[in-house]
């Protein structure tokens, strides 16, 4: 178990860390990255790769 969540916070410590390389400091419903679960993480990430490259954080936050 303890395995388990080392690999989990390994994962969400790795996409935090692309979530703020990304200019992206809170996640969609104002939690700070660090307080948010991996799924919503995860979930964030998607958006942040799915967005067009000229569109900045602040313009697909809102």
């Amino acid at each position: 178990m303890a395995e388990l969540f080392k690999r989990i916070e390994q994962r969400k410590a790795k996409l935090i860390e692309e979530l703020l390389a990304n200019g992206v400091y809170k996640t969609s419903d104002e939690r700070h990255l660090y307080d948010a679960p991996l799924k919503v993480l995860e979930d964030e990430y998607k958006i942040v790769i799915n967005r067009p490259n000229n569109e900045s954080p602040s313009e697909w936050m809102t």
